[in-house]
């Protein structure tokens, strides 16, 4: 479709590169610098250009960061409070990233001038400063559990229904490499969505089991062991001229019945069933197409997460080398104050953000582990490196009848209109005569009468017409006619609404193909900007607000050359989901 061009990352201190294939960034060191107590004004105009300054990182061991295409192999930055040279040292691993430090303030040459000094922590202002802050405390563990909670949990046997009672249970201490193909089986696996989907087919065919159940016999027995002793029965026994007329008798009856006709109730309930066990079927469908995209989508995210990190990161390292240039150039009286202070600003800031990536990394961590039903204790992290996710090589017009012949939503519009209709016909059935045959066998002991056991036969045939009811059957059935109009309004609407899907994918995937293109040569054309600001501001024919400028237009072109390929891969997969057959649709050149 298009070929990525490798991504070259300029700075004074080392040569970065991007590969779009998902290579790890290379640092070349690049000529060593003046050290610091040399003055730039031994080199002369005709000998080599001034050289910024730079520090050369120790050697980092960057098999355990995770590949991400191009964008790895950070590095944090640290100061000595008593020297102007800055130590670099290796970042932690994305997984488990830790804000790295800020360059300390460099050491300022004394001057008449005099220059606040940075806060060291932010005070909050109040408008009444004895006013004490609210501050949330932790509880007594005594009252951190819900007694009623933990007692309504008791007689579940299912181990996931239960909550957390300690921190300690909630505490991340280990993580998981995943895969783009181990996280959508994951999420197929183990979502509860999807799981609910499954039990609601169980259940869809135990309805079935239930209407089925209707078209056999009904046999019932009935055994009624009785002792009579009324008033009545006394007055009788009195005149017979007995001292009781008590009784103890045990009558045993067998029943059986069958419905031969049913004005259609029957059958109607049997199809109805049937037809919400394919609707039922087709919402797993749907789901698992649901899932497939989101379990994608949020791995994306999480990649992005991961390279943001990393590239805030080397904007911090840009910031600090800037820092250092105004803090030197100042010091060998060839620079001002207050080039120092912008270059202290513009770091304080790109820290900010660095800060705010983390956070959204961590975030987009535990969405990914809440997608996959991960347990409390496990942070999953991206094993893949951001390359794109494929091609789509077919026109918009045959993806939308793609889309419209396969996705599960209009079948499930067609089969509840179907479902509307049996349910008009069991309505009409309350009018309809009914037609059902009978047998019953029942059985007599009267206790101490001196007659015996006796027995007896009945079978018959039963017809139940309910002529009127006021009309409340024909009113039901005009109420379902109603429905199946709007099951056929709802798919048209449905329709509309998955051809726009489609489109509105379509065009974010051709946009995003576009945008990779240009955001590459973006990252290029800023990064050769900020090479040549730092050069003129070393040689003292440029400003500091040039540097600054250049470093954040070359941070903005790398965020948006990673938002193009991330925007990409989520159309993507988007459009794989509208279209709704999954992989199925791929084929492996």
């Amino acid at each position: 479709m298009f070929a990525l061009r490798d991504l070259i990352t300029l700075s004074t201190s080392s040569l970065v590169v991007l590969c779009s294939g998902g290579g790890a960034i290379a640092q070349i060191e690049t000529p060593q610098s003046l050290p610091p107590d040399a003055s730039l004004e031994d080199q002369s105009p005709a000998g080599d250009p001034v050289l910024s300054p730079t520090v050369v990182p120790a050697d980092l061991d960057t098999s355990f960061l995770p590949n991400l295409g191009g964008l790895s192999e950070p590095t944090t930055l640290a100061a000595s409070a008593q020297t102007s040279e800055i130590q670099l040292s290796p970042s932690p691993h994305l997984g488990n990233l830790q804000a790295p430090a800020l360059v300390a303030q460099a050491e300022m040459p004394e001057s008449d001038s005099t220059v606040p000094e940075a806060a060291n922590e932010v005070e909050i202002p109040t408008s009444n400063d004895n006013r004490p802050t609210p501050t949330a405390q932790p509880l007594p563990s005594d009252q951190v559990e819900n007694v009623e909670l933990r007692e309504l949990l008791v007689p579940i046997e299912n181990p996931a229904v239960t909550v957390p009672q300690t921190a300690e249970a909630l505490t991340v201490n280990d993580g998981i490499d995943l895969t783009l193909e181990d996280t959508v089986r994951l999420a197929l696996e183990r979502n509860e969505s999807l799981q609910e989907a499954r039990l609601n087919y169980e259940r869809a065919e135990a309805q079935i089991r239930e209407a089925i159940a209707a078209e056999l016999p009904t046999i019932s027995n009935q055994v009624d062991l009785t002792y009579s002793d009324s008033a009545s029965g006394a007055l009788q026994g009195r005149a017979l001229g007995r001292d009781s007329n008590s009784s103890t008798s045990l009558n045993g009856r067998l029943e059986v019945n069958y419905d031969i006709y049913t004005g259609g109730r029957r059958s109607a309930q049997v199809e109805a069933a049937r037809t919400q066990r394919q609707i039922a079927e087709l919402d797993i469908e749907r789901l698992t197409e649901e899932i497939r995209a989101a379990a994608a989508i949020s791995y994306y995210d999480l990649q992005s997460a991961d390279a943001q990190v990393v590239i805030e990161q080397s904007a911090v390292f840009d910031a600090t080398q800037s820092l250092r240039d105004a803090t030197l150039l100042e010091q060998a009286g060839l620079g001002t104050q207050f080039d120092v202070l912008r270059a202290e600003v513009e770091l304080a800031n790109v820290q900010q953000r660095l800060n705010l990536a983390e956070a959204n990394q961590k975030t987009s961590r535990r969405q990914l582990a809440q997608l996959l039903s991960l347990e409390p204790t496990i942070d999953p992290r991206t094993a893949d490196e951001i390359d794109l996710a494929g091609r789509w090589e077919i026109s918009l017009p045959e993806t939308i009848v793609l889309a419209l012949q396969n996705r599960q939503e209009l079948r499930q519009q067609l089969l509840q209109r179907e479902i509307d209709g049996q349910q008009e016909r069991i309505a009409l059935a309350a009018v309809r005569p009914t037609v059902s045959v009978f047998a019953n066998y029942d059985l007599l002991e009267v206790f101490d009468d001196g007659l015996g056991l006796a027995d007896g036969l009945s079978i018959g045939a039963r017809m139940r017409w309910n002529f009127f009811d006021g009309g409340a059957a024909v009113a039901r059935a005009d109420q379902e006619e109603v429905d199946q109009a709007i099951a056929e309004n709802r798919f048209v609407d449905q329709r509309n609404r998955i051809r726009l899907a489609v489109e509105t994918a379509y065009y974010n995937l051709e946009a995003s193909e576009q945008n990779i293109t240009t955001a590459a040569s973006a990252v290029t054309l800023a990064e050769e900007s900020l090479r040549l600001a730092r050069m003129r501001f070393n040689a003292g024919v440029g400003t500091q607000t040039d540097v600054i400028s250049a470093q954040t237009g070359l941070n903005t072109a790398r965020g948006n050359y990673l938002q193009a390929v991330t925007d990409y891969n989520r159309a993507f997969a988007q459009l794989k989901r509208e279209v709704g057959l999954g992989d199925r649709i791929l084929a492996n050149e």
